[in-house]
């Protein structure tokens, strides 16, 4: 059964890369289908890592995963036409049955070449009307970019940015940066589009440098959007990462399960986050 309302649109993002994106990207939608709750993947980078890491199946041929692909559907979409390359996540179980993908390719880089075209900004947003019905929540894996066409189509699609932050200067300035763009730019490109907070990544409590960034983090989004949820650096992120497994399965142990635990938590947050939002917007 469709939900009542359209499900929220959370674009992951940060300006600095490797802060954890795509692992929250998963975390979460793997905290999501433990709910019970049906998830859509966007992945919105070309370098395909949300696709891999859930183990979405794409044709060998390089030109059939093209087509098979979000570049094969945002050239010139229909409205709806991502319908046709929604694909299961590959985790078997619980993860296939509520988490779905929309996969991306390398060639997705070359949609920045149709940039100029009317509307070009809203083929994300056309390519998933409708098909985001069936589910409860969109999750869309942006690339390390904040001037980009891909960025700019994510963001037209969502109703809110997740902005995953090491305790680290350039993190911290790369998320400063998402926060100032959409600030300037709401109105011309999403004038609904809303900041939902920041998850500290790899955070080590014990070093003062990451407390001082969190008290930056604080700063930029206030006490309340910074995510009470804070993920350590684990060696199990590794093993779930490079094997394209959940953090619940056996080979990740009991630190996996803890991390599981964890996006559960962080998850709960969001949700909460977002209900207030609604409430205070009704």
């Amino acid at each position: 059964m469709a939900p009542a309302h359209p499900p929220p649109h959370i674009a992951v993002a940060n300006h600095k890369g490797g802060v954890a994106k795509t692992s929250t990207t998963a975390g979460l939608a793997a905290a999501a289908a433990e709910a019970g709750h049906r998830v859509l993947v966007v992945d919105m980078d070309s370098q395909y890592n949300a696709t891999r890491r859930l183990r979405a199946a794409l044709p060998a041929d390089p030109a059939d995963r093209a087509a098979a692909s979000l570049a094969g559907v945002l050239q010139s979409p229909a409205r709806g036409e991502a319908a046709r390359i929604v694909t299961p996540c590959g985790w078997g179980g619980i993860y296939s049955e509520h988490i779905d993908v929309c996969p991306s390719d390398l060639d997705l880089e070359l949609l920045g070449l149709t940039a100029g075209l009317p509307g070009a900004e809203r083929r994300l947003l056309r390519a998933l009307a409708g098909v985001v019905d069936a589910y409860d929540l969109v999750l869309i894996d942006c690339p390390p970019a904040l001037l980009s066409h891909l960025v700019d189509n994510a963001w037209t699609a969502s109703d809110y940015i997740l902005i995953p932050c090491e305790g680290e200067f350039e993190a911290v300035h790369g998320a400063r940066r998402v926060v100032e763009r959409v600030a300037r730019d709401r109105e011309n490109l999403n004038p609904d589009l809303e900041i939902l907070g920041i998850i500290p990544t790899r955070f080590r409590s014990t070093l003062s440098v990451h407390r001082t960034r969190l008290q930056d983090m604080e700063k930029l989004v206030g006490p309340d959007g910074v995510c009470p949820v804070k993920f350590p650096e684990l060696a199990v992120m590794k093993t779930a990462t490079e094997n394209a497994l959940p953090l619940t399965h056996p080979r990740c142990g009991s630190e996996g399960r803890n991390m599981a635990a964890l996006f559960r938590d962080a998850y709960a947050w969001a949700r909460k986050r977002i209900s207030h939002n609604q409430e205070s917007n009704a």
